[in-house]
Formats: structure tokens, sequence, C-alpha cells
């Protein structure tokens, strides 16, 4: 054999080239097959890596984004062979991600349709939008009271984002930052049940309410509560932090329900304003 023909060997000439698999051309993602990329350390802790993640957990995080999107709607069924080819993985994973998904409430099983998005009724996310106000009420106390420094500076660098992004009516974007920083504010509470119960009730909210046009107000008025939020988490002021949260998750979670807030519920608003 001669050097040409050594190098050709080596350089993979004459091999077919390899089946290259079609990505969806929109909508849910297949998942990579293989991650060869070392996930980025933590910013908080330079020594540890982030945990593994199982296939079933990647599963629901798509579908969880889907449904957060409002790719998959409220009231949609969810047919595995179809969703599985989608996501490019068998439905054995898939399955499972279902599972846990339907054990947080967000999947429900109906009769004749099989499994569904689920769609929550008027009167149960009135409950919800009352419980989230008070658990984010809760959750800014703590922060202000008791979050090291670094929390509030990431709460604080979170807000210019989203001022920034508000400048260019990037509402998808926008809405996407929101939900961050109010998560963030929980996760930074450093009360795992409370973050816990803020999740599962949030994400209902999001997925049947977040995607109303009144939800968030228009992009000042949601800057507006912002500023009001970040003010009173930098002046380490739990009492007005818990009041502007709580009192601002009531003013648009019933403005977004078109109802208005009922008088039992009026003394938590303070000297809130609705946002514009």
């Amino acid at each position: 054999m001669g050097g040409g023909d050594v190098m050709a060997k080596r350089n993979g000439a004459g091999r077919p080239p390899r089946a290259r698999t079609p990505r969806a051309s929109k909508g849910i993602e297949p998942l990579p097959q293989r991650q060869h990329k070392v996930p980025a350390l933590r910013p908080d802790d330079a020594l540890a890596l982030p945990p593994r993640r199982s296939l079933p957990d990647l599963v629901g995080e798509r579908l969880m984004e889907a449904m957060r999107t409002g790719e998959l709607k409220p009231g949609d069924r969810l047919i595995e062979t179809a969703l599985a080819k989608r996501l490019g993985v068998s439905r054995a994973p898939l399955r499972e991600a279902m599972k846990t998904l339907a054990a947080g409430g967000l999947i429900e099983a109906t009769q004749g349709r099989g499994a569904t998005v689920r769609t929550v009724a008027e009167a149960d996310m009135v409950r919800m939008v009352a419980v989230r106000a008070t658990l984010e009420g809760l959750a800014a106390r703590l922060v202000a009271a008791e979050a090291p420094d670094a929390a509030i500076a990431e709460l604080a660098r979170l807000h210019d984002e989203i001022e920034a992004v508000a400048a260019t009516g990037d509402m998808t974007r926008l809405r996407h930052l929101d939900w961050s920083f109010h998560e963030r504010v929980c996760l930074h509470s450093a009360n795992p049940f409370l973050l816990e119960s803020w999740r599962a009730i949030s994400n209902l909210v999001r997925i049947n309410l977040g995607r109303r046009i009144g939800y968030l107000g228009t992009p000042a008025g949601m800057l507006d509560s912002h500023r009001l939020f970040i003010a009173a988490l930098t002046a380490r002021d739990p009492d007005r932090a818990e009041a502007m949260f709580r009192a601002r998750l009531i003013l648009t979670g019933y403005a977004a329900l078109d109802l208005p807030v009922p008088a039992h519920l009026r003394a938590y608003l303070g000297d809130a304003a609705m946002p514009g």
C-alpha cells in the first residue's frame, strides 16, 4: 500500500458519509443523543459540578417548556407515539416523565381522551393566585432579611437584564426573565418547602394564566413592579418586600382573570397601585 493510500485511509476517504438525524423544523426539538459539552460550574461554588440529569428528567423539562411557551396548551392531548417521535426518544422515558408531570398536577387523564395538559377552572385559578402571592411575599421577606449579599446582587443583575430586554419589546424573552426572577427569589429564601409549593402552583398559573394579555400588564407596568421589588430587597426591608410582592401579584393575577380584587384581599394591597 502506497503512502497516499495510507493517508487516504486515515482521512476517511472512501467511507460512506454518516447519516444525519433530521431536526424538527419547528416545535419540540428532539433531545440530543449524547452531550459532549462539559457543563459550566455553578458560580456560587467553583468546585461543585451540577448533578447528572436522567433522560426522563430532560424529557420532562422539554415538555414543561412546551407547556410554558404555549406550544402544548391546556386541554391538548399528549399522544405518546407522536411526542416520542418529536423528542427523538423511546416511549419508556417519555412515560416516566409524564408520570412525574402528572404527579405535579400538570397532566391529567381524561376519559375518552387519554392524557392531556391540565386545564384549571377559573375558581381554582383565583385560589392559586392568592396562595402564590402569599408564598412569594414570604419568600421576599426571607430574602430581604436573611439572604447573602451575593443573592441580592444576582437578583439585581437579573433586574438589569429585564430592564434591557423590556426596551427591545421582546415579550417572549421578557416573560421568561420575569419568571426566572420570581423563581430565584423563592430559591434564595433558602426554604425548600416554600420553593416546592411555589413551583407546584406557579407552573399551573403560568401554563393556564401566564399567556393572557393582562397577566404581566404592559412592559412599563411590569418594570414598575420590578423596580419596587428590587428596591425593597436591596434596602433589606422585609416588611416592604413582603407587602410589595404580595400586593402586585394579587393585582396582576386578578387583572389577568379580568376580575376585581375581592374585599377580603384588599387589605393586602396597601399603597401598591395597579401597574400600568
